[in-house]
């Protein structure tokens, strides 16, 4: 069957009768080898085996995991330091190692006698011993259950793995106090629950405090980083425009000059051509004055150039003069000197 093991047993063979003794060193002599009369060392795994009844038996032992329940008419019940009754109950779930079944199976019996020989009186040992070092307080406040719990198992782990029984696991579910002590006990329990309902009340109230601060503290910070932000991207921004405003004065600085150079430029162009055209005129008026200096130079005088100028541009438009005979002047003008320079200058 499946989660057990079989431990076979030989009816026939040699015995201690036959003047041999069983080898000490097979589990303390409990188990022999497999042509002497008793108990082998190796079991049968789950499945068909042909067995011979009257040469061998077989005995089925449960290797799945096993519960042993101490509870009821069958808590443990140990004494105090300070002299009160304590029942215990609870749970210890354990299991028989598949190599250890034919030693405990010949030595201590089946499952029940296991129980009844090997766990029950471990843990109700080390609870009276254990629990008489402490009082009736702590083993239903505090963290003594706890630690007595942890401290059974690790008692049961050590005594069973020399038998060959694995602890998987010890529960202590219910200490039981006296009727004396419990609703002294049950009272203070509620008073320290208060008061540590109390405390966790106190420690929220402190944790909303602080978390408010917190929140204040990030409120503010923000606001601290949102104005340094805020600062920089101005002081950004100025700079930026002072920049821009500084190329912007240098861009119309150098246009300007450009402006200026080519004006300078466009000046002395024009002074140029000024000073050649004056030149020109100079060089025009000198030819002219030089060449009315020679004219008044062979008129003799200035006056008499004037004249003779005077005569040669009124002379053509003269067509009659109407004066007296021996007359050489007509309202100051000398008709004759006038005529004669005119007809000189035509013959010109």
């Amino acid at each position: 069957m499946p989660g057990n093991v079989g431990v076979v047993t030989n009816l026939t063979g040699k015995d201690i009768f036959f003047g041999t003794a069983n080898d000490l060193s097979l589990l303390k002599g409990f188990v022999v080898e497999p042509s002497r009369k008793g108990v082998l060392q190796d079991v049968l795994k789950e499945g068909t085996h042909r067995i011979n009844p009257f040469i061998q038996s077989v005995s089925i032992v449960n290797i799945q995991s096993q519960r042993y329940e101490f509870s009821g008419d069958d808590a443990i019940v140990f004494i105090t330091l300070d002299g009160f009754n304590i029942s215990l109950e609870g749970t210890v779930e354990f299991n028989i190692l598949r190599g250890a079944a034919p030693c405990l199976s010949h030595e201590v019996g089946d499952m029940e006698d296991i129980m009844k020989k090997l766990i029950l009186p471990s843990v109700s040992g080390f609870a009276r011993i254990e629990g008489s070092k402490k009082s009736a307080t702590e083993f239903i406040v505090g963290e003594s259950r706890q630690i007595f719990q942890n401290q059974l198992e690790e008692f049961l782990r050590q005594i069973c793995q020399v038998w060959g029984i694995s602890i998987n696991s010890v529960l202590i579910r219910d200490i039981i106090p006296p009727q004396e002590i419990a609703e002294i006990i049950r009272n203070r329990e509620l008073a320290q629950q208060e008061a540590k309902k109390f405390m966790q009340q106190i420690e929220q109230a402190k944790s909303a405090t602080e978390l408010e601060r917190q929140k204040m503290l990030a409120l503010q910070n923000r606001a601290k980083v949102g104005a340094e932000t805020e600062k920089i991207t101005t002081e950004i921004k100025a700079k930026q425009e002072q920049l821009e405003r500084l190329i912007a004065a240098r861009t119309e600085q150098e246009i300007a000059d450009v402006g200026y150079h080519t004006a300078v430029a466009e000046v002395k162009s024009k002074l140029a051509l000024a000073e050649a055209e004056r030149k020109v005129i100079a060089e025009e008026n000198n030819s002219q004055a030089e060449i009315l200096r020679r004219n008044v130079a062979a008129f003799g005088s200035g006056e008499l150039y004037v004249k003779a100028m005077l005569y040669r541009k009124i002379a053509p438009r003269i067509e009659s003069i109407m004066a007296n005979q021996g007359t050489e002047q007509l309202f100051g003008l000398p008709l004759r000197k006038i005529s004669e320079d005119a007809n000189r200058g035509i013959q010109k």
